[in-house]
């Protein structure tokens, strides 16, 4: 029998205190809950859950002394008594699930499932401690009106270290209702923005186009006071915002006007935080660095662009080779490596944070032809820590369907491939080795985990490398040719997509073949070996289609 011990009634706490009932008692523990204001020491198993500030003011004369950044988290033994020490009550939460990981054997590696393993489980030292590498963790939601895979998406993320779900303005809208209360009790927060602001104006019955909104930020200041206003009333709304991260409209700026842009821009963001200060809500404003429609004026900044004191950054590269470092020499990415280390350098003289999004999960930029990415995210977030980047959030986008897609297309397992890239990710933001990252991920895999996970990461290095196709033949990908009008890159283009073909030329998908030709049209549950099956069969599929179309211009 163990006694789970708390010392305060705050919803993150009074979660955990659940969850780690449940999670004994589903591994044949039994186990009681109790309230108290002080500790006493007793002859019984205790685990007494506790904030680290809580914990520094008990008077007891054995307490060891911890040291915890932002949402980091200890779990201290002492005789009969476990503490599991939060920096934050949600990083409580995270303190718990670590305990059941590492002395109760449990995993939660795919969305939905919980396991316990038979793996040996760990002896318990005096004291573990375990700090975030990165402020910031977690998911870009865009376009993802499934409010049941995003509840899916945070209850994971949390168990493995998340701490900020961001979602669009139109998408908040849509899902709030189902959400929220998930990222309540979890003490989790939300970031709202994104590309949002013709949503915003048709909330405050103002019609306008994309190249017209681009302006918003340079024109009439009234205007942007009803913007500003609307933004407050959404944020009074919902305790759970604590971050507004409004972008401009995904269209380039023309070099000539991208100075005055970028200021008025960053002026835009500090009016909104100065009214939100104002307004008594303890919620913050970023703005973005972005080169939308692959405007580098829009990343690069201008050297009469101030960085503001007020206003953090969300960094975003779009049209990154993830076949390369981000310390490539490749001349775009030396720029955009240059632009963060500027915007980040003077981030921090001005008192501010920089974060970066990231395209690991996104089925658009990285298309139908999606490489798992473990060893290019190991090497950019090491990167990224050594130039003291405060965050990293990870975006997250469904397959783009076209009007003659298959139904293969229309049934391919996306928030399962995406999901491998994400859990890399999520493991290394806490400071996880990737070999051990590797290790805990194809153990679902059983007796078929070595070929998989030797598959997986070859198959970082013969798909990636079409990412670098994404600036050359813009607006298109390589999974586009009827868009592409200059075909300089057809015959490059022609031998990547063959060397995929070659690669899988002697596989035998016969059995794969059965089972898409029997399930498609059902809701199956598929074990993860035949998910893999199913993934690497699409990739061969989509390489050879898109070889034909292209053959065909």
């Amino acid at each position: 029998m163990f006694r789970v011990i708390y010392f305060e009634k705050n919803e993150p706490i009074l979660f955990a205190v659940e969850e780690l009932k449940r999670l004994l008692e589903k591994a044949g523990i039994d186990s009681f809950l109790q309230l108290v204001k002080c500790f006493k020491d007793s002859d019984d198993h205790q685990i007494l859950l506790i904030t680290r500030e809580r914990y520094e003011s008990l008077p007891i004369d054995s307490k060891l002394p911890v040291v915890l950044s932002l949402d980091g988290y200890s779990i201290v033994k002492q005789g009969h008594n476990t503490w599991i020490i939060g920096e934050e009550p949600r990083s409580v939460l995270y303190g718990i699930y670590k305990y059941c990981e590492m002395y109760l054997g449990y995993r939660w590696t795919q969305l939905d499932q919980e396991e316990i393993v038979l793996a040996p489980l760990q002896e318990q030292g005096e004291l573990s401690t375990f700090n975030p590498t990165f402020q910031r963790r977690g998911n870009i939601i865009e376009t993802i009106d499934d409010s049941t895979f995003i509840n899916s998406l945070i209850d994971w993320g949390v168990k493995n270290g998340h701490n900020e779900y961001f979602f669009t303005f139109f998408l908040w809208e849509k899902v709030k209702r189902y959400v929220a209360p998930t990222l309540k009790r979890r003490g989790v927060k939300v970031t709202l923005g994104g590309h949002s602001l013709q949503f915003i104006l048709n909330e405050i019955g103002i019609q306008s186009g994309k190249q017209e909104n681009i302006q918003f930020f340079t024109r009439d200041k009234e205007i942007q006071e009803k913007v500003i206003q609307k933004i407050v009333a959404i944020c009074k709304e919902n305790e759970v915002i604590s971050r507004i991260s409004l972008w401009p409209e995904d269209v380039g700026i023309g070099e000539k006007n991208a100075s005055d842009f970028m200021s008025s821009y960053i002026l835009f963001t500090e009016n909104l935080n100065k009214y939100l200060k104002r307004s008594g809500l303890q919620v913050e404003v970023e703005h973005i660095v972005y080169n939308a429609g692959l405007s580098w004026s829009m990343l690069e900044r201008e050297k009469n662009t101030n960085v503001s004191s007020e206003a953090n950054i969300l960094f975003a590269y779009w049209g990154r080779n993830y076949a390369e470092s981000i310390e490539s020499q490749e001349i775009n990415q030396q720029r955009a490596s240059h632009a963060l280390k500027d915007w980040n350098a003077q981030a921090a003289q001005n008192g501010r944070n920089l974060t970066v999004l990231e395209y690991y999960s996104d089925h658009f930029m990285l298309s139908e032809l999606f490489p798992p990415l473990a060893r290019r995210i190991d090497e950019d977030l090491r990167s990224y820590q050594h130039q003291n980047v405060s965050g990293i959030l990870n975006l997250i986008v469904p397959p783009h369907m076209k009007d003659h897609s298959s139904e293969l297309d229309k049934s391919y397992p996306w928030k399962w491939v995406q999901h491998f890239n994400n859990y890399i990710y999520t493991k290394l933001v806490w400071g996880q080795s990737l070999s051990e990252a590797l290790e805990q991920y194809f153990q679902i895999y059983t007796s078929d985990s070595t070929q998989i996970k030797e598959t997986f990461l070859f198959l970082e290095e013969i798909i990636s490398p079409h990412t670098k196709w994404n600036v050359p033949l813009f607006p298109a990908r390589v999974v586009d040719p009827e868009k592409v009008t200059d075909m300089a890159e057809r015959q490059e283009v022609a031998g990547y997509l063959k060397e995929i073909g070659k690669f899988f030329g002697q596989w035998d998908f016969e059995e794969t073949e059965r089972l898409l030709s029997t399930q498609l049209k059902n809701a199956p549950q598929y074990t993860p070996t035949e998910l893999a099956n199913i993934y690497f069969y699409f990739l061969k599929t989509v390489a050879a289609r898109t070889l034909k179309e292209w053959n065909k211009k």
